[in-house]
């Protein structure tokens, strides 16, 4: 395959981040070389996102923008670019949140991986990127979860993997018609695990270890319902219900795995942190819900377009 023949489409989800998302496309114009069309998707963004990209479109017409009129979550906003991409005719999906520079570094041995695998005849699902942080130590946020046979290709620089984020995603279009997209209902986190798992438990999915990537996080460390700010508190409901959904999934051993997590962490916000009450409603409202959750699986539809 040459770089001319493929169909990469990138995908970026945005949220009130412009000066971020303005680093985050320009980047990837740099790499337009290897890219057919870059799809944005703004997530009704109440900064000057839209006449950013507007004015942005007529100077670089491979630029596709998806507008939403709500803020749906970055799950659905995932949901409906790779809609878009593959509408688009993509034969490959490179998914990135707002904050993610790339550069030719990031997409170059995401490509050799993919020439690589598909010459030894091996259907691969995904390729994650190594995520690093602004000072390039690893990214807290985005390490991958290996799987138990981490070693199995002999290439050094590929480690296989259960699940990754969406944080520098190569995704196989031909996989995505046979599993589906990503859960919309999720509405922000897990999606992005659920959907690699989703791919990785049929399709040979990998880290590649040197396509770099930078994750431009405010701060290098896991959020923490104890810790985190109060007007990101309501955010926990969906983590609560989205991973008890994926622990059932994925049977009985890691449902008992989340209840022990669960209660562990309901006990330690009795007893640490301010909101106490407030967080604990929140992380039970999450459980309850997460107890009814059946969200649906999209399919893919050849007229879908997002």
């Amino acid at each position: 395959m040459n770089q001319s023949d493929s169909r990469c489409i990138a995908v970026v989800v945005t949220y009130n981040k412009l000066d971020l998302l303005k680093e985050c496309v320009q980047q990837l114009i740099l790499c337009q070389k290897y890219l057919y069309k870059i799809v944005v998707v703004n997530n009704a963004s109440t900064d000057d996102t839209r006449a950013y990209l507007e004015q942005l479109t007529e100077e670089q017409p491979m630029l596709d923008v998806v507008n939403e009129k709500n803020n749906l979550g970055g799950a659905t906003g995932f949901n409906h670019g790779m809609k878009r991409a593959m509408f688009l005719g993509a034969d490959t999906i490179w998914v990135m949140d707002n904050d993610c520079i790339v550069n030719e570094q990031t997409i170059v041995p995401l490509m050799d991986a993919r020439r690589h695998l598909e010459s030894a005849g091996i259907e691969w699902g995904i390729l994650a990127s190594n995520v690093r942080w602004t000072d390039g130590s690893a990214a807290l946020m985005n390490i991958p979860k290996l799987s138990k046979f981490w070693n199995e290709s002999r290439s050094s620089n590929l480690v296989k993997i259960q699940h990754s984020s969406f944080v520098s995603m190569f995704i196989n279009a031909n996989v995505v018609k046979k599993v589906g997209y990503p859960i919309a209902d999720f509405f922000i986190w897990g999606d992005d695990a659920e959907y690699s798992k989703r791919i990785s438990n049929e399709y040979d999915s990998f880290c590649v270890t040197d396509s770099l990537v930078t994750h431009k996080m405010g701060t290098n460390q896991k959020v923490d319902i104890i810790t985190d700010r109060e007007d990101r508190l309501p955010r926990y409901f969906y983590d609560v219900r989205n991973n008890f959904y994926i622990s059932k999934k994925m049977g009985l051993k890691e449902t008992v795995r989340f209840l022990y997590g669960f209660s562990k962490k309901v006990v330690l916000v009795s007893v640490h942190g301010t909101d106490r009450l407030k967080k604990i409603r929140i992380l039970l409202h999450g459980f309850f819900a997460g107890i009814v959750f059946h969200p649906i699986i999209e399919q893919y539809h050849l007229s879908a377009s997002k």
